[in-house]
């Protein structure tokens, strides 16, 4: 591919030069009676060259976007999920009586807030923002890491009773 780009470009530059060559004062110089075609002969030279040069740009941008392109939707995705978990945590606060937004969480109410954040986020979010984010332990883990806890809450105490509390509900659906 690289290749192709080359010998186009190369092929552009050399056209170039003979193009200056062939102006009408050099023609001027000819024979006077001889009346040389300049222009057809160029824009006969210029079409093939367009006619390569036009698909390799295109080939070009292409594959810059191409390149480009996972990168940009690894960023997008990450920042997705982040703020998916940033709205679930937020959720989780208002959700639960006697927590606050921007107070700290007691270790007593963090399992109900993680729980209600991570149901919140598990019925909003897209299906690949929460592949990415982990499932619902993943999630349920990124609101307990997001939320201000007490310095008494733990895994033990917070994360793993949220996540039996979402489990709950598919047992009994089962």
């Amino acid at each position: 591919m690289m290749h192709r780009i080359r010998a186009g470009l190369a092929l552009a530059c050399t056209s170039l030069p003979l193009a200056a060559f062939a102006d009408p004062a050099c023609a001027a110089d000819s024979a006077p009676g001889l009346a040389i075609p300049w222009g057809d002969w160029l824009v006969g030279l210029l079409q093939p060259v367009t006619a390569i040069l036009v698909p390799l740009a295109a080939a070009a941008v292409t594959a810059g976007v191409a390149r480009v392109a996972p990168w940009a939707a690894s960023v997008l995705t990450r920042d997705r999920v982040e703020a998916a978990i940033r709205a679930g945590a937020e959720f989780g606060q208002n959700a639960v009586a006697g927590a606050a937004r921007g107070r700290t969480v007691s270790a007593d109410l963090g399992a109900a807030v993680v729980a209600a954040g991570a149901r919140h986020v598990l019925a909003t979010a897209p299906a690949h923002v929460v592949r990415t984010a982990g499932g619902p332990e993943g999630v349920a883990a990124r609101i307990f890491r997001a939320l201000p806890l007490d310095p008494q809450a733990s895994a033990a105490n917070v994360l793993a009773p949220a996540l039996t509390q979402l489990r709950e509900p598919d047992k009994r659906r089962a």
